[in-house]
């Protein structure tokens, strides 16, 4: 299936629909295809980078680090990424674009975008003299700025509110016009999170591959014990844990002679949690920066989800498309967030933290139907169509020795021509049926012929 290539141009400022990654991204990958996508026909994705990773113009996330349908609180403290808003942005003492600046690039432009706001500067809802800094000498984009003035001030631009309105900047640290700060971004976010709800469904619906074992290794983890431990097999892993296991777990260590997260094995965590959640998260095997951009943390709630004050380090993407995010703690987020909403830190005093450029790199493969788009070309708006496929999957629970890859399930019928159908996965049609009548006919001559003689 090829995918949907597709930029802004000044002549076509229109959204980007997504679709899915394609084939050629596919072969070129470094990670092996999940076994499970074979077995159900289905194509791996990146569900942060849905289209084409490799291509920030084409990928309708622009390989941005921090994506919000929504409205953001933006207080303290920074993103080490670039960063895209739907809504209006709120803040008091952040920056953006520290360390990363991205790659995206609008048409026509000489620099990359490091903010992206599809509604306005808030600067009646932020505290007074709040700042909200453009870093790295990246451009922002605002879809409204009706309410703000842009001013050019020697080699810093400064987006202000009207006279006498109220108080704060964002600072953006290189010269960019007027026009350029109120041009248009690129971002689709309707259709971006569209796509995001559907992966986060289907990813969600994955079964179980792993189980946790006790702090030895040895046998399973018994859901109450504050140490645990894990070990993965090579390519694509689930575990799925509930807000209760999460509460009970401090720890978890490396399991000796299994996998830990990597470019041979990648992690997706499926958290059963619905309604408002605040996150008990635990000290795990995994830290580090490289291992953070194969950890998924997946969440279908519709919710708010907060990380309280004096809450560890999240090592991994938060992916809750659907959910708020509050972030009260002063820890790190290493990876993508991906949010209906965010509040980093609050108006007062508390500080949020900072979120590290550790980008999910992993093609996963969704377990249930996914959207299938037409193919569609640059100069024509993109399209899409719906395809149901059948999908199915094995939940392998890991004992203390590896298990092998499981093969595809069977019926466990009684026998006959159902059961023969369900075994061989061919479809019932006249011309089936007949031959199979044929055959017992002949079964049938045969055992009198035998009778006889």
């Amino acid at each position: 299936m090829s995918s949907l290539v597709a930029r802004v141009s000044a002549a076509s400022p229109a959204p980007i629909l997504p679709t899915v990654v394609s084939s050629a991204i596919i072969a070129a990958s470094v990670h092996d295809v999940p076994a499970a996508c074979a077995a159900q026909a289905a194509t791996p994705v990146n569900p942060v980078q849905p289209v084409n990773p490799a291509d920030a113009a084409a990928d309708p996330s622009h390989g941005f680090l921090v994506l919000v349908e929504g409205d953001a609180g933006l207080y303290q403290n920074e993103t080490e990424g670039p960063v895209a808003i739907g809504g209006d942005v709120r803040f008091r003492n952040y920056r953006v674009g520290l360390n990363n600046a991205g790659t995206y690039v609008i048409p026509g432009e000489s620099r990359p975008v490091g903010l992206v706001v599809g509604g306005a500067p808030d600067f009646a809802g932020s505290p007074a003299g709040g700042t909200l800094s453009v870093l790295n000498n990246t451009y922002a984009k605002f879809g409204d700025l009706s309410g703000a003035t842009v001013l050019p001030s020697g080699g810093v631009t400064l987006v202000t509110p009207a006279a006498g309105t109220a108080s704060g900047q964002v600072s953006i640290q290189t010269n960019q016009s007027g026009p350029s700060v109120g041009g248009p971004s690129g971002f689709d976010f309707a259709g971006l999170f569209s796509t995001y709800r559907s992966l986060n469904a289907a990813i969600a619906a994955c079964p179980g591959t792993l189980q946790l074992t006790d702090q030895n290794g040895q046998n399973p983890w018994n859901g109450t014990d504050p140490v645990a431990t894990i070990g993965l097999q090579r390519g694509q892993n689930v575990l799925t844990l509930t807000p209760a296991q999460l509460s009970a777990l401090q720890s978890v260590n490396p399991r000796n002679g299994f996998l830990q997260p990597g470019d041979a094995a990648w992690l997706i965590i499926n958290v059963e949690v619905g309604g408002d959640y605040t996150w008990s998260v635990p000290q795990v095997s995994w830290q580090g920066n490289t291992p953070s951009r194969h950890v998924l943390w997946n969440f279908t709630t519709t919710g708010t989800i907060t990380l309280p004050a004096g809450s560890p380090t999240v090592w991994g993407t938060i992916y809750a498309p659907n959910a708020a995010l509050v972030d009260s703690s002063s820890s790190n987020i290493e990876g993508n967030v991906v949010v209906r909403t965010l509040t980093e830190g609050d108006p007062g005093t508390v500080d949020g933290g900072e979120i590290h450029y550790a980008p999910f790199a992993d093609l996963v493969c969704p377990c249930a139907d996914q959207p299938t788009p037409t193919t569609t070309t640059t100069t024509t708006p993109a399209t899409t169509t719906t395809a149901s496929t059948s999908a199915t999957s094995t939940t392998v629970v890991h004992s203390t020795t590896p298990l092998p890859t499981t093969g595809p399930a069977t019926s466990s019928g009684s026998g006959g021509a159902d059961s023969l159908m369900a075994v061989t996965g061919a479809p019932v049609t006249p011309m089936s049926v007949l031959a199979l009548l044929l055959v017992a006919s002949g079964a049938v001559l045969v055992a009198r012929h035998r009778r006889r003689s």
